[in-house]
C-alpha cells in the first residue's frame, strides 16, 4: 500500500462519505502531530494516546489545557486514512 497517495489520506474522497474515528490509533503511533509536538516535544509515540481498553484517544482531546490549539487535530471531522487496514482491528498496539 503506498501511504503517500493523496487517496489513502483523503477523508472527503468525492462521492464517498468521511469515515468516522474508530481509535485505531495509526495516525497517532506512525507520526505524532504537531499539537504532540508542541506540548510534548518529539517523541516517537505520543505520550497523549491513551488505550481506553476498547480504543485510542487523545488526552488532550479529553483533558484540553490552557494554551494548546487542539485545531489541527480535526477532532471530528474524520477519518483520513480510508485504506488503513488497522480501522477493522482495533486493538492496543503498545
Amino acid at each position: 500500500m503506498v501511504f503517500d497517495d493523496d487517496a489513502f489520506f483523503s477523508p472527503r474522497e468525492p462521492g464517498l462519505p468521511p469515515l468516522p474515528c474508530v481509535g485505531c490509533g495509526w495516525c497517532c503511533l506512525d507520526n505524532p502531530c504537531e499539537v504532540s509536538q508542541a506540548a510534548f516535544g518529539y517523541a516517537r509515540r505520543c505520550p497523549a494516546l491513551v488505550w481506553t481498553g476498547a480504543r485510542y484517544v487523545c488526552d488532550l482531546v479529553v483533558h484540553p489545557r490552557p494554551g494548546i490549539d487542539l485545531t489541527p487535530l480535526f477532532v471530528g471531522q474524520g477519518c483520513c486514512a480510508r485504506s488503513n487496514a488497522w480501522r477493522g482491528d482495533v486493538r492496543e498496539r503498545g
